[in-house]
């Protein structure tokens, strides 16, 4: 094996002479929510598994739902972090800064693009998605002063530009567009808001949902354009000056912002030796299993069938990806015991000063189905029923329903006669309902005679004083609310000295220090960053001449390690450990280690 400039070890052949294999139990292409989501949980499950993340991102996993608050100066850089930092150090978890370039699917092994192979016991693609592009035959759509809005560096982008900008163009009738706006609008520059459909959000809005949020925006200050397309952007020197639309009407603007939606990154489905079925993302089954063995798939790129449509399609959001890592954790460790099924598709978010929830599918009319509708209270409700069973809500207002809670009456078909008026109104204690659910159950399976007669204690069905997320809820606490209850995570000075560099078979933490923290595995919530029935507290920006200083917010390059001699504080944005291109060769030792490991794990499928 030989080095190139960069140090980087690169395969060598010489005569029949074959190329070094690195390998680790556990291997996932990704470090997003879901990629670092599973290889903590699968940590937990089986500690003595080597585990390895490959990513050719530059930076942490970052709460990606957090961005919209970063760009608008509530969040800093430090607190879009997504896990507290050291986590993947203190869980003796390999990070690979590399580009995954194919899958040799026969073999095991993965082919980085220095050209080295990588084996792996099982594999997690976790490759997230991108952005949908311009079309490429848009004239001006490579002008200065055209972005998209997906990672980081685009945010950081969005903030240097600011201050030059006056008037902006948005382009996309999605959530991610309404959400762009509203940042402009925020920052004191005018949005014409460019929306190629009649009404926002076709898939999820009704007629009545679209022009409510709409005409909030319009209050707000923003030109919306319906039905509009851009054919073209105008620039001068090279910068933005302006779009054309398909009315022929020119909008003067320095600055377009792209929010035409995103597409799964499904490219090492086609670069694999063995049929890795692929349509609109990954397709993979109810545990997250693709058409080819030991492969998972979860994130964005995963594509789930819609139990009620039958179509396999992508859950794009921040929930849906931690609750899929979880499940590939177990997956891969074979505890099949902690897997519960996914359900039907749930969205929330905020679309102006507005609160939307969207589950199962509320737009559609299948065979004997009946729309109940209600629009008090500042509001708009939409419930889809089949008989006493709800298949589809849809909820527009200043205040959101238990989203879990709903969505767990549609997944087990619970009647909904009794608490019909509280769901149009947006109102019902879910935990009450739930509660009397579970009594009616145990009640018949003892008047059934299919369980010995037992005396049932008196179930409390008053509201409680301090609400409590549905019991589907619970396992998914935000670091910030646990962390009342438990020790904080300790500072990089106090970390035991464990090793994430090259591993044979992991080292264990010192009995004096948990192997595991427990607010480790969750990842850090903001408030509003994306609704759902947990909620964290928004950390306070520092004060002026105090921590981060204000104009490096705006830096446009990420800081690069830095230590200050031996045990100073390590830089947030660099990762805990020294990032290595690959683990060493294995010795007979360590080989047969990974052989045992994946007996055992065999075993518990």
């Amino acid at each position: 094996m030989r080095q190139d400039q960069a140090g980087h070890r690169a395969p060598f052949f010489k005569g029949t002479e074959q190329p070094s294999i690195d390998r680790a139990d556990i291997v996932i292409v990704g470090n997003g929510i879901a990629g670092l989501t599973a290889a903590l949980q699968a940590r937990s499950f089986e500690p003595d598994a080597r585990i390895a993340i490959i990513s050719d991102q530059n930076h942490p996993t970052i709460n990606t739902p957090a961005l919209k608050q970063f760009a608008v100066g509530k969040l800093t850089r430090e607190q879009l972090l997504a896990y507290p930092p050291g986590t993947e150090r203190q869980e003796r978890i390999h990070l690979i800064h590399a580009r995954v370039e194919k899958i040799s699917a026969q073999s095991k092994s993965v082919t980085l693009a220095n050209g080295s192979a990588f084996g792996y016991g099982t594999l997690l693609l976790a490759t997230g998605s991108m952005p949908t592009a311009l079309p490429s035959q848009l004239p001006g759509r490579d002008f200065d002063g055209v972005l998209t809005l997906h990672r980081l560096q685009d945010y950081l982008d969005l903030r240097r530009r600011l201050p030059e900008v006056e008037e902006a163009v948005v382009i996309g009738g999605g959530a991610h567009a309404c959400e762009t706006v509203m940042c402009l609008l925020h920052w004191g520059i005018h949005v014409h808001w460019l929306i190629r459909s009649a009404v926002l959000l076709p898939r999820m809005l009704d007629e009545t949902a679209s022009e409510m949020v709409l005409e909030r925006i319009r209050q707000a200050g923003a030109t919306v354009y319906t039905s509009t397309e851009v054919i073209g952007i105008v620039g001068r020197v090279g910068s933005v000056i302006g779009v054309v639309t398909n009315h022929q009407q020119f909008i003067p603007c320095q600055l377009v912002v792209a929010c035409t939606g995103t597409k799964p990154v499904t490219t090492l489905a086609k670069h694999c030796d063995l049929p890795l079925k692929h349509e609109n993302g990954i397709l993979v089954d109810d545990h997250l299993r693709s058409s080819v063995r030991d492969i998972y798939v979860a994130g964005d790129v995963a594509a789930l069938k819609n139990p009620l449509t039958g179509q396999y399609e992508p859950r794009a959001l921040w929930y849906a990806a931690v609750e899929q890592g979880r499940m590939a954790g177990a997956m891969m460790t074979g505890h099949r015991e902690a897997v519960r099924p996914f359900g039907v598709p749930w969205h929330a978010t905020h679309l102006g000063d507005l609160s939307m929830l969207y589950v199962g599918n509320p737009l559609q009319s299948p065979p004997g189905s009946y729309v109940l509708t209600d629009t008090s209270r500042g509001g708009y409700r939409r419930l889809l029923l089949q008989g006493e069973r709800l298949i589809g809500y849809l909820s527009l207002g200043p205040m959101q329903p238990d989203s879990l809670a709903i969505k767990r009456i549609i997944d087990e078909e619970l009647p909904v006669r009794d608490i019909l008026k509280g769901l149009l109104k947006g109102e019902f204690d879910a935990r009450q309902y739930l509660t009397r659910q579970r009594t009616y159950t145990a009640q018949d399976l003892v008047t059934s005679g299919r369980l010995a007669s037992v005396k049932l204690s008196p179930v409390q069905t008053t509201a409680q004083t301090t609400p409590e997320p549905a019991p589907a809820a619970r396992s998914l606490a935000p670091a910030t609310a646990a962390a009342q209850l438990e020790p904080r995570l300790p500072t990089t000075e106090q970390l035991p000295p464990i090793s994430t560099g090259p591993v044979a078979a992991p080292q264990h933490a010192p009995a004096s220090a948990p192997a595991v923290h427990a607010g480790s595995r969750y990842p850090i919530l903001h408030e509003e960053e994306e609704i759902s029935p947990f909620t964290g507290t928004l950390p306070a920006l520092p004060e002026q001449g105090q921590g981060q200083a204000g104009t490096r917010l705006l830096s446009g390059d990420l800081p690069s390690r830095q230590e200050q001699g031996r045990g100073g504080r390590r830089n947030l944005w660099a990762y805990s450990d020294p990032v290595l291109p690959a683990f060493p060769r294995q010795s007979p030792a360590q080989m047969q280690h990974s052989r045992s490991y994946s007996e055992k794990r065999e075993g518990g499928r």
